[in-house]
């Protein structure tokens, strides 16, 4: 089964077209990333590639210092 899109010209729908946008989201964090035709091709502008769905904006594994080896010693802070 072959689908269309909701148009006039009845062009097939491209799945590379959906799947580089979707990788796209999560793997950069700006459009400017891309190369200028790759811009035009996939329609970038309107992907909304923010940077959030990119596991690697989240990704802090810094150890706490329980021993002061690091920095602060965090026995030595402020209860609130």
């Amino acid at each position: 089964m072959v689908a269309f899109n909701r148009s006039n010209d009845a062009k097939k729908i491209r799945t590379d077209w959906h799947e580089f946008r979707a990788n796209a989201r999560r793997t950069a964090f700006s459009e400017d990333e891309f190369a200028p035709g790759a811009r035009t091709e996939y329609d970038l502008d309107t992907a909304q590639i923010t940077g959030e769905d990119n596991p690697r904006s989240y990704t802090y594994d810094r150890p706490v210092d329980i021993l002061g080896e690091n920095g602060t010693d965090v026995r030595e802070l402020d209860d609130r």
